[in-house]
């Protein structure tokens, strides 16, 4: 703090030219004024390493789970829960109105196809886990798959490298470098439930509001225009796939249930009540009391979670429904999932095996099948297979052969 800034925090009507300063006729000194002020710097800057250790001493411990939104998503109302008091008539001159309004723009435009390389990046899309069934192969297994169903999905908007920097928050900087972002999405709501503000964001690319979005990072080659109509065919047969979503919510559990420990059992000695208990949990105070990261009871599930390299067995083009092998897709039945290309090594495209690119394309006289199997997969139309039964020798123990020898 500069000389002058400090006489004029102490009295702006003191002079610079006198070594002693009068106040109220008293008398004051350069000392006295430079001793108060250095300790008002040192209360202050107390107050503000106390006020900083306060707000950030929830970021000095590194937690493990991730179940709450972050704070920085600002929250938008974009349901109306009032009644309008409509009548019928009413309601139906708003539906054919939203229907003539909300038509998609790309009913003329032509889709151009471009060329895969290794380091492109496609769009995902939003899916809804329908539930479990099992599938045959031809080799007699039985496999349990998860379906997922494709409700409706298309590209509200795209962003290239730079608009996606000018609109990038802080905290994703890095997640975003050098990538362009595309909005996708799913099942189409009623237009009378939402909000205005919401409803303007479906405008550019002519679909009605959906019920669910999300942003998604691509590569520039990969950007489509509004509107842009997604299918399940976006992914191929035999592909790999990588499905994000929320696990299910278990509430608090112990460390039985939530980590699968065995428990003391029978062998606490003397302990009572300690069958479920977790045992110690660390040293003494003076050794740093119980490790980072110790499994302890706590909060169960309600996670985010990517399940990775899900094998895609057969598709449903007319429901738009996917059978990928695996049931650990996270969520309960009807949760939304995100479903991307795998990223593993050894499970993503390469060079010879290329996807649809940026999206598939229907042709005009293309004719589609309803269903699109993996060749290993049985199909119920086909005849059943019959394995021959392999008869195993019979080994003989000693007392049997003891037995045998007696007979003899």
């Amino acid at each position: 703090m500069s000389l002058s800034r400090c006489f004029k925090y102490v009295n702006p009507n003191l002079s610079l030219g006198n070594q002693v300063f009068s106040n109220n006729g008293n008398n004051v000194s350069i000392g006295r004024i430079l001793t108060s002020i250095n300790q008002h710097q040192l209360l202050k800057s107390d107050q503000i390493n106390e006020l900083n250790q306060r707000r950030f001493a929830r970021f000095n411990t590194v937690k493990r789970r991730l179940t709450h939104k972050f704070t920085w998503w600002p929250k938008k109302t974009t349901r109306i829960n009032h009644n309008r008091m409509l009548s019928a008539e009413n309601q139906e001159f708003l539906q054919e109105v939203y229907k003539e309004q909300y038509t998609s723009p790309l009913n003329n435009i032509e889709i151009e196809k471009k060329v895969w390389t290794p380091d492109s990046k496609r769009t995902g899309l939003i899916a809804r886990k329908i539930g479990v069934l099992p599938l045959w192969l031809k080799t007699g297994e039985r496999v349990s798959c998860t379906l997922l169903q494709f409700n409706d999905n298309h590209v509200i908007n795209c962003q290239n490298v730079e608009e996606t920097k000018k609109n990038v928050i802080f905290q994703n900087r890095w997640y975003t470098h050098n990538y362009a972002t595309i909005v996708v999405g799913s099942e189409s709501g009623d237009v009378t439930r939402y909000t205005k503000e919401y409803c303007s964001l479906f405008d550019k690319a002519g679909v009605p509001p959906k019920q669910k979005i999300t942003k998604m990072v691509i590569t520039e080659d990969a950007m489509l225009p509004p509107g842009t109509p997604l299918s399940v065919q976006h992914f191929k047969i035999g592909q790999y796939v990588d499905v994000f979503g929320k696990t299910i919510d278990r509430n608090f559990q112990g460390v039985v249930t939530r980590w699968g420990f065995k428990g003391d059992g029978s062998k606490h000695h003397g302990a009572t009540k300690a069958h479920r208990r977790p045992g110690t949990i660390g040293q003494s105070r003076k050794a740093g009391g119980p490790m980072k990261g110790r499994k302890m009871p706590g909060h169960m599930g309600d996670e985010r979670k990517t399940f990775r390299s899900m094998q895609v067995l057969r598709i449903n083009t007319k429901h738009n429904i996917m059978w990928v092998k695996g049931q650990g897709v996270p969520g309960l039945i009807n949760a939304w999932v995100y479903v991307f290309d795998a990223i593993c090594k050894g499970r993503r495209f390469e060079a010879g095996d290329q996807p649809p690119f940026p999206t598939y394309i229907p042709s005009e006289n293309e004719q589609v099948p309803e269903e699109l199997n993996h060749p290993d997969v049985h199909l119920m139309e086909s005849e059943t297979i019959i394995y021959p039964k392999v008869e195993e020798s019979k080994r003989r123990t000693g007392a049997k052969l003891a037995k045998v020898r007696k007979g003899k």
